[in-house]
């Protein structure tokens, strides 16, 4: 069954609802998704490549989705939802890989519970406190934060206007169930923003703590990433000790998606090292 046809599971995380899906065989891979990212937001030609090798499993976090809940307003607060499924499921030393919000939930994650993580994928994503150094256009800024965003606005988000970053993009809606985004409500899209530029402001002062990360990590990223530019993926390679890097060309922040081949190819090489 397709990753995006698979039914939902429920189970209790603190008292909460929290929607889950798993497929595949082997040892966990744990998801973690983007900035108003919905389990139907994952590519299922990524996940199915993924579920080759791993049982991979992928989440609505606290007030979003299918879950319960409320959204947290720190990316501290996501990564202590991501360590309490992990527990609840029962994957400890799991490997994980986090998408843009979601790679700075997997960063903080490794901070705070490092017994929770092997390895780390951090795709299309930030290291804290770089917001300064940031500067998206106000054109960008509406586009993302459309309400209820259209193929077309999600293609110049996340891909080049290239033929081919277009067309994978195209491609990569039509896998998808519910094309491009499920709809998330205001207030857990607010509390995502606040998220992401409280990290970006180095809210907790986790830049210095980048280097307490002992488990490896793979850093990745597309070379014309509109939001997280791939300057950003190296500053995280430079910080965190056990790194390597590698940067898709003519892709952005859906590079993931656009060469799902070769980066699960390259995920599952790194997580089998």
């Amino acid at each position: 069954m397709l990753p995006s046809r698979k039914p939902s599971e429920i189970i209790s995380v603190n008292g909460t609802s929290v929607a889950f899906r798993s497929f595949g065989t082997g040892e966990p891979l744990v998801l973690f998704n983007r900035f108003r990212g919905t389990m139907d937001n994952w590519d299922p030609a990524l996940l199915n490549s993924l579920a080759k090798e791993r049982r991979v499993i992928i989440f609505d976090s606290l007030g979003i989705g299918e879950s319960g809940g409320e959204a947290p307003t720190k990316v501290e607060g996501w990564s202590d939802i991501a360590a309490s499924l992990i527990r609840v499921l029962s994957l400890e030393s799991s490997d994980v890989l986090g998408w843009s919000l979601g790679g700075e939930v997997a960063q903080v994650l490794s901070m705070k519970y490092p017994k929770l993580v092997r390895k780390i994928i951090l795709a299309a994503t930030m290291p804290p406190g770089v917001l300064s150094e940031v500067t998206w256009s106000s054109k960008w800024l509406e586009a993302a934060s459309n309400p209820r965003p259209s193929n077309e606005n999600v293609l110049a988000l996340f891909y080049t206007n290239s033929k081919a970053s277009r067309a994978a993009g195209i491609a990569s809606f039509s896998r998808m169930q519910n094309p491009p985004a499920a709809y998330v409500s205001p207030s857990a899209m607010s509390a995502q923003a606040q998220a992401i530029r409280g990290y970006g402001e180095n809210l907790g002062d986790w830049f210095e703590r980048l280097k307490e990360i002992s488990s490896p990590t793979f850093v990745s990223n597309g070379d014309r990433d509109g939001l997280f530019p791939a300057i950003d993926s190296a500053i995280l390679a430079r910080e965190i000790p056990q790194s390597r890097l590698s940067i898709y060309p003519d892709s952005g922040h859906g590079f993931l998606f656009q060469y799902f081949e070769r980066f699960s190819e390259d995920v599952l090489r790194f997580l089998n090292d």
